[in-house]
């Protein structure tokens, strides 16, 4: 007790300490009450900041923003959801992240730039990214399978080549053009091939027997024409209409044409002694007049327009019936002999009928030199040349029929016995 009083002397002082000691119940009350409280606050006036004086010397009514009341002790209280020494801070929503969000005004939460979220607690990721997330703001952690700034890049599957291969999403690979398979690495021939294949991207290699731009045309046999013939595979011939033939180059007569043929499709041309549209008329004048013909001459029947016959006549003869003898030159050309007189003179030819030609050789030289005076012509020949007047006659006109004879009139040379007779 005497050590308490002490204590108390040293701190209200001996003119206070000795009020309370003339009463020692309120003194005892004094001391059990100052130690009940902190040490430094039971001591002294109490301290009171000066801001919390000024907010209350002031009636509440002259400060209408203010969100605090002075309770009778002269107490600031502040309003509810506000705190701080003037009640100026406003409480946010329970749960607002409070490094991430803030609040104007008591029960919201607003968020800082770079996230979002009732509670603000999400973070924004970097603008344009598309696969990803992040842990800060403005961040782009891609997600598996991902890549790149804004994890656009899908990862494609192993091995596929980026030459040959891409991928929309990740774990596939799309071939690029000109190439195909799982992997991408297998060419792809050219769109349209028909027939062929491929050692690099795009390429068409005709397979044996086609040919053409995309393989399409196939190679036909061996000779087969090309202006009357074709196929459809390869190795074959199909003949156009009006061909025929191994290789289609034999024309097709017209249809039902007997004793005829043709050099153009439908074509029927009478071989001799024959007539008529199908060639099924036998020319019956020569059976019908045997000796038409003379000197062993071959009759021929003709038709009627024609002349109804014409004679093909042996070496020696000529005329419409072979009656005419003509000089005919020797198939051996005997060397000129040589002029004693007129070393000058130009070579002639000797022109010898066949049967003296043949008893020539067995002769003397005398009667040699008898037979080429009586032989040897008067002027040598010169250059024979045989022409063929020009032909008015249409040839579609003649199809079928033999060629007519134009008429000539020749001097006779020699007539044999019978014409004399």
């Amino acid at each position: 007790m005497i050590l308490l009083l002490a204590c108390l002397s040293l701190l209200i002082g001996p003119g206070e300490l000795g009020t309370l000691t003339n009463s020692p119940s309120v003194a005892v009350t004094t001391v059990l009450g100052l130690s009940s409280l902190p040490f430094g606050l039971a001591a002294g006036p109490r301290y009171v900041p000066k801001w919390k004086k000024q907010a209350c010397e002031i009636p509440a009514s002259q400060h209408p923003n203010s969100h605090y009341v002075c309770d009778e002790a002269g107490e600031v209280k502040c309003l509810p959801g506000w705190t701080g020494d003037l009640c100026d801070v406003p409480i946010c929503r329970k749960g607002c992240d409070p490094l991430q969000g803030y609040c104007r005004r008591p029960g919201e939460c607003r968020c800082k730039l770079g996230f979002y979220g009732e509670l603000c607690d999400k973070c924004v990721a970097l603008p344009g990214c598309q696969h990803g997330s992040c842990n800060v703001s403005f961040e782009c952690s891609c997600d598996p399978g991902w890549k790149g700034v804004f994890c656009s890049e899908p990862i494609c599957a192993p091995d596929c080549l980026p030459s040959q291969g891409y991928c929309e999403k990740p774990g596939e690979c799309r071939c690029r053009l000109g190439w195909q398979g799982p992997k991408c690495k297998e060419c792809a021939v050219l769109p349209g091939c028909v027939h062929g294949t491929c050692q690099g991207p795009l390429e068409c290699r005709c397979d044996p027997g086609w040919t053409g731009l995309l393989c399409q045309t196939p190679i036909c046999s061996q000779g087969c024409s090309r202006e009357h013939g074709a196929c459809r595979r390869p190795g074959t011939c199909r003949c156009r209409v009006g061909w025929t033939g191994p290789n289609c180059t034999e024309c097709v007569p017209y249809p039902g044409c007997v004793h005829g043929s043709c050099k153009r499709p439908w074509e029927c041309r009478c071989e001799p002694g024959w007539t008529g549209d199908l060639c099924n008329e036998k020319l019956t004048y020569c059976d019908e007049n045997p000796e038409t013909c003379r000197n062993n001459g071959t009759c021929i029947s003709m038709t009627k327009e024609d002349g109804n016959y014409r004679c093909m006549c042996p070496i020696g003869y000529m005329g419409r019936q072979c009656q005419i003898k003509t000089m005919v030159p020797s198939t051996e050309l005997i060397p000129p002999m040589p002029d004693p007189v007129d070393s000058e003179a130009k070579p002639q030819m000797i022109l010898m009928k066949p049967e003296l030609a043949e008893s020539f050789q067995s002769l003397d030289d005398k009667e040699k030199d008898s037979m080429k005076e009586e032989e040897q012509t008067v002027e040598p020949l010169g250059p024979i040349v045989i022409t063929d007047p020009p032909s008015t006659i249409d040839p579609a006109a003649t199809v079928g029929k033999w060629p007519t004879e134009q008429p000539t009139e020749l001097p006779v040379i020699e007539q044999d016995d019978e014409n004399e007779a």
